[in-house]
């Protein structure tokens, strides 16, 4: 045996250990192969009949190949090598998988995002009014300049037109005044051009924001709705699907019903959601609707309706009234007939 050989009581311990270590090793791939060699291996020919043999013809290697042993039971399996097309396939597929996965994690970051920013619904509107109302201001300072410019731009023009019609002909200082006014209005109004492309842009982004932030609430609150008490207490419905044709139907009385008795007007509507503005008035009702898809604990599409008042102190205690509390008992039986 090797450990008593001359050369293995020279060496070190450490040596020792690497030694044995390198040795089962050997002996492991080593019995392995003996191992698989005592199988009969089987493949399929090129006209897709399976074939069975000792040794595997080399035009074969790469194919699917069972190992059977003496008693005929399958102890291994080969799977066929991949082709150079179907390793470029797999490897494009990879890739958006993987930009899927990147696509999902970003959605999912960003969503945290809105969370931890915005406590409440009326959070968001308000602050996107307060960007919106910054962006316009600046359109409506461009507009007014651009006026300004135009007014003194005439003036030139009328300017010259006098000193062509006196046969005076137009002097050098007021022809770079009509160079610098005619290009100065061009600047702004590309300025101006540029602000309304991110003032929609803008927008378009607001809207998608919000759309996300009304789902995240629903969803969270979904599972809060399961008795009259905590319906109550969110001041908040939920309207179970049985079928798509009844969520359509669902859905659109649901709107109807916030057109109609919402005291704020309807910001955002969407095939999933619908908001209405910001509840300013101690007396104002706000709504807010929304459309969950089923999960694996819920099984059904389900809407989320929440009636929404005024932070202060006089909004919350009318929005813990009878008056509200009818409301949502009412939107349950116009929605639901």
């Amino acid at each position: 045996m090797l450990i008593n050989t001359p050369f293995y009581k020279k060496i070190n311990n450490f040596k020792k250990i690497i030694l044995l270590f390198v040795a089962c090793l050997c002996l492991s791939l080593i019995s392995t192969t003996l191992y698989a060699s005592g199988y009969i291996k089987c493949w399929k020919n090129s006209e897709g009949q399976t074939e069975c043999g000792n040794r595997i013809p080399r035009e074969y290697y790469n194919q699917r190949v069972r190992y059977i042993d003496e008693s005929g039971v399958t102890r291994k399996i080969k799977e066929r090598a991949k082709t150079r097309e179907e390793l470029d396939t797999q490897l494009e597929v990879d890739k958006l998988l993987a930009l899927e996965e990147q696509r999902q994690r970003q959605s999912k970051d960003y969503d945290n995002v809105l969370l931890k920013t915005y406590l409440t619904i009326d959070d968001l509107l308000t602050a996107l009014a307060s960007k919106l109302a910054i962006i316009d201001s600046r359109g409506l300072i461009l507009e007014s300049t651009i006026e300004l410019k135009k007014r003194d731009f005439g003036n030139l023009v009328r300017k010259a037109a006098n000193m062509e019609r006196s046969g005076k002909p137009i002097s050098d200082q007021l022809t770079l005044e009509l160079d610098s006014a005619r290009k100065s209005l061009r600047n702004l109004q590309a300025q101006l051009d540029h602000q309304e492309k991110e003032t929609k842009k803008i927008k378009t982004i607001f809207a998608r924001d919000v759309e996300r932030f009304v789902l995240l609430k629903a969803n969270r609150i979904k599972h809060s709705l399961s008795t009259p008490s905590q319906a109550k207490k969110l001041n908040a419905a939920r309207l179970a699907c049985l079928n798509p044709a009844q969520c359509i139907s669902l859905w659109r009385k649901a709107n109807a019903f916030i057109k109609e008795y919402a005291s704020t007007k309807v910001l955002y509507s969407t095939d999933k959601i619908a908001v209405t503005d910001t509840p300013t008035g101690y007396r104002d009702v706000a709504m807010a609707l929304a459309i969950v898809e089923k999960t694996i604990t819920i099984p059904n599409r389900m809407l989320i309706f929440q009636i929404r008042c005024n932070p202060e102190r006089e909004g919350q205690e009318f929005c813990a009234s009878e008056e509200i509390s009818g409301l949502l008992k009412e939107f349950r039986s116009i929605v639901y007939q």
